[in-house]
């Protein structure tokens, strides 16, 4: 008869000491960035422009990412990240928090990961560390409108991902965004794939993209008067009936300098007519020293008749491993079909030219 609290204490023990461990085995990282400077553009609207650099160099933001190890290879995942202005202490996106990422899901040793959330596209993931906005560090370099998605301002929502473990280099991935209108199965759908092979300094990646119904940002990323045959009025959104995207890009580590060459095609359908954006990029990463690292690069942008041509230069020097002090130039210049400059969240020009010059500090946590 006293034998029964004894095996409850014992078995209390055990399933303690069993949580403990299953404890010990998961992890919650809080982490982000911060990053900010004074800039200068040569003109918007027809003056010029100072403002505080903020995360043009990378993105302010802040995140939580966690894993769970349940045996076998087997482990549950998480990730919650959020951009936000560092000088006002705004949201990116008002009154909407994990606006960057945020999903739940599995990884597997042997299968790869299978995740569901609001998730960046594979342009982002595989072709934009190749682009010079991403590679060179600026939100001014990317391509006009970023209709190809390498900067994080476009995400699958109500999304299914998959992305298979590393076959000797090689991997690979679909995704799948539900659009939820009911009755309108196509409506606000989303679907792309990507894949990548890696063998020691050579990477190749390529990936494709389509989208049903996408809003595109057009006033202050597109330097035209028209678009589609559409005027460009910041009141009034544009909806794509489609946009497709696809691209492909390598790089090679020779020695202590990456080289990068990249291209992308956005083509959209809208009102039983279609247009392409074809973007080029090349450039070349030195790492100079430990410490000191001079990126560059050189864009081409062609769409309805116009041409931008962009190069950027950025000085990084490191103080630590997680802070850096950062000094940035780009010139943009336009061409074709009364086309102006319009570097990506700089504003557009009144002319075919802009500069931009940016020195600031970065830290990541």
């Amino acid at each position: 008869m006293k034998r029964k609290p004894v095996c409850r204490l014992i078995a209390a023990a055990v399933a303690s000491a069993a949580a403990h461990a299953a404890c010990a085995q998961s992890s919650v990282t809080l982490y982000g960035n911060v990053s900010a400077g004074v800039n200068y553009v040569s003109n918007v609207g027809g003056h010029a422009r100072y403002l505080l650099d903020d995360g043009n160099f990378i993105p302010n933001l802040f995140g939580f990412t966690g894993r769970e190890d349940l045996g076998g290879g087997l482990a549950a995942i998480f990730k919650l990240e959020a951009n936000f202005f560092i000088g006002t202490g705004n949201l990116y996106v008002p009154n909407q928090l994990f606006t960057r990422q945020s999903y739940v899901g599995l990884n597997s040793t042997r299968f790869g990961q299978l995740t569901l959330g609001h998730q960046p596209s594979f342009n982002y993931d595989l072709l934009g560390p190749l682009a010079n906005g991403y590679a060179v560090s600026s939100f001014f370099a990317f391509h006009p409108g970023n209709f190809d998605e390498l900067a994080n301002t476009f995400e699958y929502d109500n999304a299914l991902k998959y992305l298979s473990a590393d076959y000797g280099g090689l991997r690979f991935g679909a995704m799948f965004g539900f659009g939820g209108l009911a009755g309108d199965f196509a409506r606000g759908r989303n679907y792309g794939f990507g894949s990548q092979y890696r063998n020691g300094p050579f990477t190749l990646s390529a990936a494709y993209e389509s989208e049903n119904n996408r809003l595109l940002e057009l006033a202050g990323y597109v330097g035209l008067p028209t678009f589609m045959g559409t005027p460009i009025d910041s009141s009034a959104p544009f909806v794509a009936d489609n946009l497709k995207n696809l691209g492909v890009g390598a790089s090679y580590q020779l020695g202590n300098v990456l080289l990068r060459a990249l291209f992308t095609q956005s083509r959209i359908d809208y009102g039983g007519t279609s247009a392409n954006v074809n973007n080029y990029d090349i450039g070349a990463n030195w790492q100079i020293t430990p410490f000191n690292s001079i990126n560059g690069g050189v864009s081409l942008s062609r769409f309805e008749g116009g041409r931008w041509i962009t190069p950027i230069i950025t000085d990084v020097y490191s103080l630590s491993k997680r802070t850096s002090l950062y000094s940035t130039f780009l010139y943009q210049f336009a061409s074709g079909n009364g086309a102006v400059a319009s570097m990506p969240g700089a504003g557009q020009s009144a002319s075919r030219c802009q500069a931009s010059v940016s020195v600031g500090i970065q830290h990541w946590f």
